[in-house]
């Protein structure tokens, strides 16, 4: 969500670029030395605008309450950038649930999914490959910068974000269980390359991540707080890595 949000306002910050500086995506192909150059440009004078007019944190991330109080101050034409519409209906069926399992089959589902995804296609924080008949269709994933009650949409927002081949998921430490809480804690580290055509590099960073169980044994909220300010991640976002 974290990296959604960042390319999310990768498209803000084009649009606000271009009216300051009045640049032209268009770059003539006669000259490719040239071309190579004016995309660089181009690419820093985004991440400057990107730095001057969003709110992403350049020091410890605040919590999801106030993060969510600090983008709904933003003027609307800035809130639009944050949501996560274009991908689809937030009440898409991800299909049949499995009700009832323990806390340590969640666990032990979550533990599989995080690092090699449901069926083996990566980690599912970098491919989307999710096990999602352990969540609730209206699960809520929140970290700081963003919220979203949709189990499709955040699934969606996991396929386009990272290269599986080039990114990689790891627990730090083994998931740890608060039955009386119904509460499941991890730690991971993270990191890899973006489906962009500069194929920026996202170093590693480490995320606490908190999952609440509902009294189906469904998975309802997902909260996440990472180890590294979302304005480091929005640099590299932009940063070529050729």
């Amino acid at each position: 969500m974290r990296l959604y949000q960042n390319l999310s306002f990768l498209f803000m910050s084009a649009s606000l670029a271009a009216k300051v500086s009045g640049l032209s995506t268009k770059v003539s192909n006669n000259n490719s030395s040239h071309h190579l150059t004016s995309r660089r440009n181009w690419i820093g004078k985004l991440v400057t605008a990107a730095s001057a007019t969003s709110t992403l944190y350049t020091t410890n991330p605040p919590s999801p309450a106030v993060a969510q109080q600090e983008v709904q101050e933003l003027p609307i034409n800035l809130r639009r950038y944050t949501a996560l519409a274009p991908l689809g209906d937030a009440n898409t069926s991800t299909g049949n649930k499995l009700k009832g399992l323990s806390m340590d089959g969640i666990a032990s589902r979550l533990s599989h999914d995080l690092v090699d995804g449901s069926t083996g296609k990566g980690g599912y924080f970098i491919s989307g490959d999710i096990s999602t008949e352990i969540f609730r269709d209206n699960c809520e994933f929140t970290d700081p910068t963003n919220s979203v009650s949709s189990l499709a949409k955040y699934q969606k927002a996991l396929t386009i974000l990272f290269n599986p081949e080039q990114s990689f998921v790891e627990l730090v430490t083994p998931l740890e269980i608060d039955v009386p809480k119904r509460e499941i804690t991890g730690r991971i580290r993270s990191g890899g390359v973006l489906k962009l055509p500069w194929n920026p590099h996202i170093s590693s960073y480490e995320s606490t991540i908190k999952w609440k169980i509902d009294d189906d044994g469904l998975i309802a909220s997902q909260i996440q707080q990472w180890s590294i300010p979302a304005s480091q991640a929005l640099r590299e976002t932009f940063t070529p890595s050729f």
